[in-house]
């Protein structure tokens, strides 16, 4: 009898060792679950309280005596990227890029290059890019005739015209001397700064890189016919025109737009120290652009006066 109730009391006590053991594995499971529950509570936490908190403040550069503006901010650079359309890696590049010589004078980085190299070196990209692209599109036209339309292309107007597209004049880091003579029509200095941007593109994103800008900012503006069309850049001889005679750069300005979508034609005035000096229309607005410079030139005086025909009295009626 007492054997019996001895092993029913030691069955007893194994069972509730059992139960013991079971409730403890739960228990640290369920600590577990909790301590798992608590992080992931704190890093949400954390999430909204960085979402909530204000925006650390960007530095803030002074414009240094002599010089046209600060030295380029974060804010500024974030710009720049939607300007160029190329996201930057490496700032560095950039900032010689948009550094005129005569800003150093004035301001003394210890780090800081002018962007003369970069433009030795943009200017040979850009020269090697489209003369791969008049290779291949021009299959027929003999080196004389693709050096012309190369020259078209990468000429010094040219170039200050897709700067201005891409509105690089306001990140140039610049002496106030030498934004006066920009503002009075001294644009050499934009087309230099944008070859220095293609050869910072290069150097940042890789040749790659560098084509494609080429080719979204200054290939596919350029018309297959409208290269063509003419030997003469009317455009870039009134601007170096003008810039002789120390005046502002031309402004041109659409005044007239007509037609379906597929055959459009422009009318465009442009603009010589405020005044207009001559209008021009065309089948794209850079054409348009063209004739009225070419009108302009003769204005001038600089280009004969050509005879255009009027139309009789019964034509039209």
């Amino acid at each position: 009898m007492n054997d019996t109730f001895d092993s029913d009391r030691s069955h007893d006590k194994g069972d509730s060792r059992q139960r013991r053991s079971i409730f403890d594995r739960v228990r640290t499971r369920i600590d577990h679950y909790r301590e798992v529950g608590r992080a992931r509570r704190e890093r949400l936490e954390s999430r909204v309280r960085d979402r909530e908190a204000p925006p650390a403040p960007q530095q803030v550069y002074e414009t240094l005596p002599g010089t046209a503006r600060a030295i380029l901010s974060a804010a500024d650079f974030d710009k720049l990227e939607r300007q160029i359309g190329y996201t930057i890696k490496h700032r560095a590049y950039f900032l010689q890029a948009l550094t005129h010589r005569s800003y150093l004078q004035f301001a003394q980085y210890p780090t800081l290059r002018s962007n003369e190299r970069l433009e030795f070196l943009g200017d040979s990209i850009l020269n090697l890019v489209i003369a791969e692209y008049l290779y291949g599109e021009f299959e027929s036209l003999p080196e004389g005739e693709l050096t012309k339309l190369r020259s078209r292309l990468v000429s010094g107007a040219a170039l200050v015209e897709h700067a201005r597209d891409i509105e690089l004049e306001q990140f140039l880091l610049l002496s106030t001397s030498a934004e006066a003579a920009l503002k009075r029509g001294s644009s050499t200095l934009l087309a230099d700064a944008y070859e220095a941007i293609i050869a910072a593109i290069y150097l940042d994103g890789g040749m790659s890189a560098a084509r494609d800008f080429i080719y979204r900012h200054i290939i596919t503006h350029t018309r297959r016919d409208e290269l063509m069309l003419s030997d003469k850049n009317y455009k870039s001889m009134l601007l170096e025109f003008v810039q002789s005679k120390k005046l502002p750069s031309p402004k041109y300005v659409t005044v007239n737009e007509e037609g379906p979508n597929h055959a459009r034609t422009f009318s465009v005035d442009v603009i010589v120290s405020g005044l207009r000096h001559g209008s021009g229309s065309g089948r794209s607005k850079k054409e348009a652009e063209q004739n009225a410079a070419r009108e302009a030139l003769e204005v001038l005086g600089v280009l004969p006066r050509a005879v255009r025909s009027s139309p009789s009295p019964t034509e039209g009626g």
